[in-house]
């Protein structure tokens, strides 16, 4: 099997999950806000809700702007008050958590937002989406949406990244990630099911641990499927045809009937292509 093909199967492995990494999502919108909040108003992107969107024609007439609370002495919101911006939030306060240094803390703030939807009131509690029109402006598709806020975080660096205010670029790649971590970890309990069904009967499905390890709101096990070692073991013991049968399986889970894994594939590359384009700016 040639690394390029390794590499392929890392990408794939990664795809959307839910609950914690939803949460993550919220902290990096946050981090995004923070920083379009050093451009001048008129330029500002982040953090828009439009009042009657048009979701057909992708169209909106009025962007409304997430506000401070009254007497607050800010202009410009908390993640409190960001998250009820955004919509279906059980609680108004209480949200976020802070480092030792007073400032977000990307992981123990996400795990603060999971514990309140999930222990939140009322049936099948859990990490809503937030739809990309509620909180960027111009944002309908959500890949679209990663790349916008992504290009405002890099854009505004080249402007405004001086060194005092580095650590805004710092948290948003952090949690940057942490999102992707999250996505592979809570996929890869599925993965793995889904390539013993289709390939154990030919070869020994191999794993391995991911990032840290656990999912930092639940404690669950972090596994994806370890490719390389299952093709590994697999032409060890003279299993024909492994690199084709395990392509095969690939093409099918995201590329088949499969649509959520499919379209998963599809933000994570964006993801990808944001971390990587974000990279080389700094």
């Amino acid at each position: 099997m040639k690394v390029t093909l390794f590499l392929v199967l890392a990408h794939l492995s990664a795809v959307l999950a839910g609950g914690y990494q939803g949460c993550l999502e919220r902290v990096l919108l946050f981090n995004a806000y923070e920083i379009d909040g050093l451009n001048d108003e008129a330029d500002q992107t982040i953090g828009f809700k439009c009042a009657k969107p048009d979701t057909k024609n992708k169209s909106c007439s009025k962007w409304n702007a997430c506000t401070p609370k009254r007497n607050s002495g800010r202009t410009r919101c908390n993640f409190d008050e960001l998250m009820v911006f955004l919509g279906k939030a059980p609680t108004q306060t209480g949200w976020s958590v802070d480092d030792s240094d007073g400032k977000l803390d990307p992981e123990g703030t996400a795990k603060q937002c999971y514990k309140i939807f999930t222990t939140a009131p009322g049936k099948n509690p859990k990490v809503v989406n937030f739809p990309p029109h509620v909180a960027a402006k111009d944002a309908w598709e959500y890949n679209d949406y990663i790349k916008r806020i992504t290009n405002t975080v890099n854009n505004t660096y080249k402007n405004k990244g001086n060194i005092g205010n580095r650590g805004l670029w710092t948290s948003f790649d952090t949690t940057m990630a942490k999102v992707s971590e999250a996505r592979a970890g809570d996929h890869g309990p599925h993965l793995i099911q889904a390539a013993n069904d289709a390939l154990s009967s030919k070869m020994d499905i191999q794993t391995q641990d991911l990032g840290s390890g656990k999912n930092p709101a639940t404690g669950e096990v972090w596994k994806t499927v370890d490719w390389k070692e299952t093709a590994k073991q697999a032409k060890a013991k003279g299993v024909p045809d492994v690199d084709k049968e395990i392509q095969g399986f690939l093409k099918d889970f995201y590329g088949g009937t499969n649509k959520q894994a499919r379209d998963h594939r599809v933000v994570i590359q964006s993801y990808k292509r944001a971390t990587d384009k974000s990279l080389s700016c700094r």
